[in-house]
Protein backbone atom coordinates (compact mmCIF):
# COMPACT_ATOMS: atom_id res chain seq x y z
CA UNK A 1 0.00 0.00 0.00
CA UNK A 2 1.25 3.36 -0.89
CA UNK A 3 1.51 6.09 1.66
CA UNK A 4 -0.74 8.99 0.96
CA UNK A 5 1.11 12.06 -0.31
CA UNK A 6 0.46 15.09 1.77
CA UNK A 7 0.14 18.26 -0.14
CA UNK A 8 0.38 21.39 1.92
CA UNK A 9 -2.62 23.58 1.90
CA UNK A 10 -2.09 26.94 0.22
CA UNK A 11 -3.03 28.78 3.42
CA UNK A 12 -0.37 27.12 5.56
CA UNK A 13 2.50 27.82 3.09
CA UNK A 14 1.59 31.51 2.81
CA UNK A 15 1.36 31.79 6.58
CA UNK A 16 4.78 30.19 6.96
CA UNK A 17 6.44 32.53 4.42
CA UNK A 18 4.97 35.72 5.94
CA UNK A 19 5.12 34.82 9.59
CA UNK A 20 7.86 37.38 10.47
CA UNK A 21 10.37 39.94 9.24
CA UNK A 22 13.33 38.89 7.25
CA UNK A 23 16.79 40.17 8.17
CA UNK A 24 16.81 42.44 5.12
CA UNK A 25 13.51 44.09 6.09
CA UNK A 26 14.80 44.63 9.61
CA UNK A 27 18.04 46.24 8.37
CA UNK A 28 16.13 48.56 6.01
CA UNK A 29 13.82 49.69 8.82
CA UNK A 30 16.79 50.32 11.13
CA UNK A 31 18.56 52.32 8.37
CA UNK A 32 15.50 54.52 7.77
CA UNK A 33 15.09 55.08 11.51
CA UNK A 34 18.78 56.02 11.86
CA UNK A 35 18.51 58.63 9.07
CA UNK A 36 15.42 60.11 10.72
CA UNK A 37 17.12 60.33 14.13
CA UNK A 38 20.20 61.93 12.55
CA UNK A 39 17.97 64.58 10.98
CA UNK A 40 16.33 65.28 14.35
CA UNK A 41 19.73 65.64 16.03
CA UNK A 42 20.82 68.16 13.38
CA UNK A 43 17.63 70.15 13.91
CA UNK A 44 18.26 70.19 17.66
CA UNK A 45 21.79 71.57 17.20
CA UNK A 46 20.52 74.28 14.85
CA UNK A 47 17.78 75.22 17.34
CA UNK A 48 20.34 75.57 20.16
CA UNK A 49 22.53 77.85 18.02
CA UNK A 50 19.56 80.03 17.10
CA UNK A 51 18.41 80.24 20.70
CA UNK A 52 21.84 81.39 21.88
CA UNK A 53 22.05 84.03 19.17
CA UNK A 54 18.52 85.32 19.75
CA UNK A 55 19.11 85.55 23.52
CA UNK A 56 22.14 87.78 22.97
CA UNK A 57 20.24 89.96 20.50
CA UNK A 58 17.18 90.23 22.80
CA UNK A 59 19.35 91.26 25.74
CA UNK A 60 21.13 93.82 23.54
CA UNK A 61 17.77 95.36 22.59
CA UNK A 62 16.74 95.49 26.27
CA UNK A 63 20.05 97.13 27.22
CA UNK A 64 19.69 99.75 24.46
CA UNK A 65 16.10 100.47 25.52
CA UNK A 66 17.25 100.86 29.13
CA UNK A 67 19.97 103.36 28.19
CA UNK A 68 17.52 105.27 25.99
CA UNK A 69 15.00 105.41 28.83
CA UNK A 70 17.70 106.85 31.11
CA UNK A 71 18.41 109.49 28.46
CA UNK A 72 14.68 110.27 28.26
CA UNK A 73 14.39 110.50 32.06
CA UNK A 74 17.33 112.91 32.24
CA UNK A 75 15.82 114.94 29.41
CA UNK A 76 12.43 115.18 31.13
CA UNK A 77 14.05 116.16 34.43
CA UNK A 78 16.18 118.84 32.77
CA UNK A 79 13.21 120.21 30.83
CA UNK A 80 10.94 120.30 33.88
CA UNK A 81 13.71 121.95 35.91
CA UNK A 82 14.06 124.61 33.25
CA UNK A 83 10.31 125.21 32.93
CA UNK A 84 9.73 125.43 36.69
CA UNK A 85 13.03 127.24 37.41
CA UNK A 86 14.30 124.48 39.63
CA UNK A 87 17.96 123.64 39.78
CA UNK A 88 18.58 119.93 39.20
CA UNK A 89 19.71 117.98 42.24
CA UNK A 90 21.36 115.33 40.07
CA UNK A 91 24.33 115.18 37.77
CA UNK A 92 23.31 114.22 34.25
CA UNK A 93 25.21 111.43 32.52
CA UNK A 94 23.93 111.98 28.99
CA UNK A 95 22.09 115.29 28.60
CA UNK A 96 24.55 118.05 27.78
CA UNK A 97 27.45 115.57 27.96
CA UNK A 98 27.01 113.41 24.87
CA UNK A 99 29.08 114.59 21.91
CA UNK A 100 27.39 115.77 18.72
CA UNK A 101 28.67 113.56 15.92
CA UNK A 102 26.42 113.40 12.87
CA UNK A 103 26.46 111.21 9.83
CA UNK A 104 27.59 107.97 11.48
CA UNK A 105 26.27 105.03 9.48
CA UNK A 106 24.88 102.05 11.41
CA UNK A 107 27.74 99.90 10.13
CA UNK A 108 30.50 102.41 10.97
CA UNK A 109 32.45 102.45 14.22
CA UNK A 110 31.11 104.50 17.11
CA UNK A 111 32.75 107.92 17.49
CA UNK A 112 35.73 108.05 19.85
CA UNK A 113 34.11 110.77 21.97
CA UNK A 114 30.91 108.78 22.58
CA UNK A 115 29.79 107.99 26.13
CA UNK A 116 30.63 104.32 26.70
CA UNK A 117 28.99 101.98 29.21
CA UNK A 118 29.58 98.27 29.82
CA UNK A 119 27.09 95.50 30.64
CA UNK A 120 27.41 91.81 31.45
CA UNK A 121 25.67 88.92 29.66
CA UNK A 122 22.50 89.35 31.75
CA UNK A 123 22.31 93.08 30.96
CA UNK A 124 23.50 94.36 34.36
CA UNK A 125 25.74 97.46 34.27
CA UNK A 126 29.45 97.07 35.00
CA UNK A 127 31.89 99.74 36.26
CA UNK A 128 34.56 98.92 33.64
CA UNK A 129 35.21 96.86 30.52
CA UNK A 130 36.45 93.92 32.60
CA UNK A 131 34.04 91.03 32.07
CA UNK A 132 31.80 93.09 29.79
CA UNK A 133 29.69 91.31 27.21
CA UNK A 134 27.89 94.39 25.82
CA UNK A 135 29.54 97.71 24.96
CA UNK A 136 27.08 100.62 24.77
CA UNK A 137 28.02 103.83 22.95
CA UNK A 138 25.76 106.91 23.14
CA UNK A 139 25.99 110.19 21.27
CA UNK A 140 23.87 112.94 19.72
CA UNK A 141 23.48 112.22 16.03
CA UNK A 142 21.75 115.47 15.09
CA UNK A 143 20.70 118.58 16.94
CA UNK A 144 17.23 118.96 15.50
CA UNK A 145 15.90 122.11 17.15
CA UNK A 146 17.56 124.50 19.56
CA UNK A 147 15.32 127.25 20.89
CA UNK A 148 14.79 129.47 23.89
CA UNK A 149 12.50 126.99 25.63
CA UNK A 150 14.61 123.89 25.11
CA UNK A 151 16.23 121.73 22.51
CA UNK A 152 15.43 118.56 20.61
CA UNK A 153 18.33 116.27 19.85
CA UNK A 154 18.39 112.95 18.08
CA UNK A 155 20.26 110.50 20.33
CA UNK A 156 21.78 107.31 19.03
CA UNK A 157 22.50 104.34 21.29
CA UNK A 158 24.56 101.48 19.88
CA UNK A 159 25.01 98.18 21.68
CA UNK A 160 27.78 95.94 20.35
CA UNK A 161 28.62 92.40 21.39
CA UNK A 162 30.61 89.48 20.09
CA UNK A 163 29.49 85.88 20.41
CA UNK A 164 30.35 82.45 19.15
CA UNK A 165 27.35 81.02 17.28
CA UNK A 166 28.96 77.58 17.19
CA UNK A 167 29.47 76.02 20.64
CA UNK A 168 31.80 73.42 19.14
CA UNK A 169 34.08 76.21 17.80
CA UNK A 170 34.24 79.00 20.41
CA UNK A 171 37.15 80.68 18.60
CA UNK A 172 34.85 81.60 15.71
CA UNK A 173 33.35 84.93 16.78
CA UNK A 174 30.64 87.02 15.15
CA UNK A 175 30.15 90.72 15.96
CA UNK A 176 26.59 92.03 16.31
CA UNK A 177 25.22 95.51 16.95
CA UNK A 178 21.87 97.05 17.78
CA UNK A 179 21.21 100.72 16.97
CA UNK A 180 18.41 102.71 18.58
CA UNK A 181 17.64 106.30 17.55
CA UNK A 182 15.19 108.60 19.30
CA UNK A 183 14.48 112.33 19.34
CA UNK A 184 14.66 113.73 22.86
CA UNK A 185 13.37 117.09 24.13
CA UNK A 186 15.48 118.58 26.94
CA UNK A 187 16.54 121.87 28.50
Amino acid sequence: MEAPVRTPSPLSSVARRESGFSMLEFLMAAFILAIGLLGLATLQIMALRTTTSSRGMSTAVLVSEGVMERINAEARQSYLGMVFNGAPSWTPRYIGKAPVVGGILPTAAAPAAAIVDYYDFAGAPLPSATGAYFTVSSWVDTQVISGTVGATDRYLVRVEFTESPDPSNPAKLVKHSVNLVRSVVHA
